[in-house]
């Protein structure tokens, strides 16, 4: 049986545990070649836009608060902490420990499909700019916006199922006039490339498109997350393992996909139906018990109130509604 301290123990953790309750996103750089050339006559160089836009999104998506985002891109970093934490030249007590880094149950990914301007002819100017294509012709008399447009997919890693798509597109808050050089100003390249989180970037023509497109494409991931969540459903299967009180501890925890607010139905195992020979377990016939919510979550236990017409013992079968 469990002792009263360590039940208490476990329910004072409860707090800082309830942000497991959300899903855990990474985000891969975005696929650019089909601009890759508009960009670099933007900039004046080859520059990775979709590593651009990567990061923008990370941290658009984490204010969002309604993901937990996980780092991939430098995630080498880490798992480099990680292996000196476990040399032994590091603090006891203070070193990153192996195989604690969380997977993510989504990842979002997408395409760059337009950057560049939105022009409008004002007068005898012979050629246009087309976002996407990569052609440049006479527009020093032309007047336009800049536009960006993402389109984007979430995948679940476990499935590999896609359940969600869209498209944003942004737009610059100010016109400009003549070509590509008029939706770029100067001083935002770092070494040759561009910082996308930088605010002189941010103030220029392209970069107001930019953090647009990424702005209402964190609104629609992080608008629905909810029912993104929800619509993964996750089977599990476990034993009580302690009654304390009105708690109930049952034997799978977040390596198991346990998550705070989750519910079980418990019912107890009346009768086996077996193989008359091998003996092998075919089925059981089970009684509801009745229900628990999951409020403390730990890597291989899970705590939560119970609400049923009896008590659950330890060894009744749980199982996720």
């Amino acid at each position: 049986m469990m002792t009263r301290r360590f039940a208490i123990s476990l329910l004072a953790l409860g707090p800082a545990l309830r942000g497991q309750a959300k899903r855990s996103l990474a985000v891969e750089d975005f696929d650019f070649s089909t601009v890759r050339n508009v960009g670099a006559a933007i900039f004046g160089t080859q520059v990775d836009l979709g590593k651009g836009m990567s990061a923008l999104m990370v941290k658009r998506i984490a204010q969002g608060g309604k993901f937990t985002v996980v780092e991939r891109n430098k995630v080498g970093t880490v798992l480099k902490e990680q292996d000196f934490g476990a040399s032994g030249r590091v603090k006891k007590g203070t070193q990153a420990r192996i195989g604690q880094i969380r997977g993510a149950d989504f990842t979002v990914m997408g395409d760059v499909v337009v950057f560049g301007r939105d022009d409008r002819r004002r007068s005898g100017a012979v050629g246009v700019a087309v976002p996407g294509a990569g052609g440049v012709g006479g527009l020093k008399n032309n007047e336009g916006k800049a536009v960006v447009v993402l389109n984007f997919r979430m995948v679940d890693n476990e499935s590999s199922e896609i359940v969600m798509t869209g498209e944003a597109r942004g737009e610059s808050k100010r016109s400009s006039k003549g070509g590509f050089a008029g939706v770029y100003a100067g001083g935002v390249g770092v070494g040759g490339g561009v910082d996308f989180t930088s605010t002189n970037f941010a103030e220029t023509i392209i970069g107001e498109a930019v953090m647009d497109a990424c702005d209402k494409l964190a609104q629609q991931l992080n608008g629905q997350a909810g029912s993104v969540s929800s619509a993964r459903n996750i089977e599990i299967e476990g034993k009580v393992a302690a009654v304390e009180g009105g708690s109930v501890y049952i034997n799978v925890g977040s390596s198991s996909g346990v998550q705070v607010g989750d519910t079980f139905e418990i019912s107890r195992i009346v009768k086996e139906v077996k193989d008359p020979v091998t003996k092998e377990v075919l089925d059981v016939v089970t009684a509801p018990v009745g229900s628990m919510k999951i409020t403390t979550v730990r890597d291989k236990i899970a705590i939560g109130s119970f609400n049923g017409s009896q008590p659950p013992k330890e060894g009744d079968r749980v199982e996720k509604k």
